[in-house]
């Protein structure tokens, strides 16, 4: 895929007084107008590095030359949409929790613009897909056109390509020095918390995803489905239904995702749409995070034991136990993933308490 520049940049300034500031914009816009596109980069890095105050001003543009002309027309009192600028509160920034999805946002193109004009993004993605090459039939560097087509909704494509999506995704944000005061993951996307982490490697995380993928895609005549209940009244439903459904996720205290045996969840899905319970289906038949992933779990746990997994470098709220990893994640964390559920409201909470 041809790379190409970015078609903008950002430049930031801050000061501690208004006049301050001005008198920076005043300063920057003539660094700016005497810069060439080659430099511009560098111009806006040093910029974002700080030191912050709190009065602050951002300007969007290319080529240099713009950014001085928009910034010199603000400070004349122009309406120019493309220069915010505003003071922040002296408590510093708030903290940032990174948020990774498993599969189901997934779509043809999807960053195809930052692989083309972010290195990082790029360098971490390709390192990502060369990883995952065993796991797929088509290589995940063609998710990344838009006329990929329905190859990015199978399964290990949705999942893998995902996990490369957002494990670029945070290295980029890390590039330009964002960094979360937390990471928990949805699904599938507790494996790019555990790499945000430092709980695995990219490779490893990719190799231990993509074993569960494969073994996960063995079973074909599940399916899954949301339905407007809380977490007690699913579980009193399921009591008195067959044991092939379970709850794949709690998602919210009154909706959860129900998986399991296509036929058996169906009746159950019919029994609560004639209730006047709202339902909607999954379009996935590999039944994730249910009984019928058991006869998967011995052979993840074995391909688990073969990684190496550290202490969390951050703070890393799993969706496993709803709760915050403190050591090294055991195989067995792996296998509870698969079978299930997803606990997402009891992370959310830890990350609000």
């Amino acid at each position: 895929m041809t790379t190409h520049r970015r078609t903008a940049q950002l430049f930031t300034l801050s000061a501690p007084t208004p006049e301050a500031l001005r008198q920076a914009a005043r300063e920057a816009a003539a660094r700016l107008a005497r810069a060439d596109d080659a430099t511009l980069e560098r111009l806006c890095a040093q910029a974002a590095r700080g030191p912050d105050s709190g009065h602050r001003m951002s300007v969007v543009g290319r080529p240099p030359g713009e950014l001085a002309d928009r910034i010199r027309a603000h400070l004349a009192g122009e309406p120019v949409k493309e220069v915010a600028a505003g003071h922040a509160s002296p408590g510093g920034a708030p903290p940032v929790g990174f948020l990774f999805s498993g599969q189901g946002a997934q779509f043809a193109g999807m960053g195809q613009g930052l692989y083309r004009t972010e290195a990082v993004f790029r360098e971490t993605f390709d390192r990502c897909a060369e990883a995952a090459r065993p796991f797929v039939a088509v290589p995940l560097h063609d998710l990344l056109d838009p006329a990929a087509g329905a190859v990015v909704h199978r399964l290990a494509h949705a999942v893998l390509g995902t996990f490369c999506l957002g494990t670029a995704l945070a290295e980029l944000w890390r590039g330009w020095g964002v960094e979360p005061a937390a990471v928990l993951g949805f699904s599938f996307g507790e494996y790019g918390a555990a790499c945000r982490a430092g709980v695995l490697s990219p490779e490893d995380a990719v190799r231990l995803l993509g074993t569960a993928v494969t073994l996960a895609e063995r079973v074909t005549d599940g399916a899954m489905a949301v339905v407007g209940l809380g977490e007690r009244a699913a579980r009193d439903l399921l009591a008195d239904t067959e044991p092939s459904v379970g709850i794949a996720a709690v998602i919210s205290p009154h909706e959860v995702s129900l998986s399991g045996r296509a036929e058996a969840l169906a009746r159950i899905v019919d029994r609560l749409t004639a209730s006047g319970v709202r339902t909607s289906a999954l379009p996935v038949r590999a039944g994730l995070h249910s009984p019928l992933q058991e006869p998967a779990l011995a052979e993840l746990r074995e391909a688990a034991g073969t990684v190496r997994a550290r202490a969390p470098r951050l703070p890393y709220v799993s969706t496993v136990t709803g709760a915050q990893v403190t050591g090294p994640v055991e195989p067995e964390h792996w296998c509870r993933h698969l079978r299930g559920p997803v606990r997402f409201p009891d992370a959310l909470g830890v990350l609000d308490a």
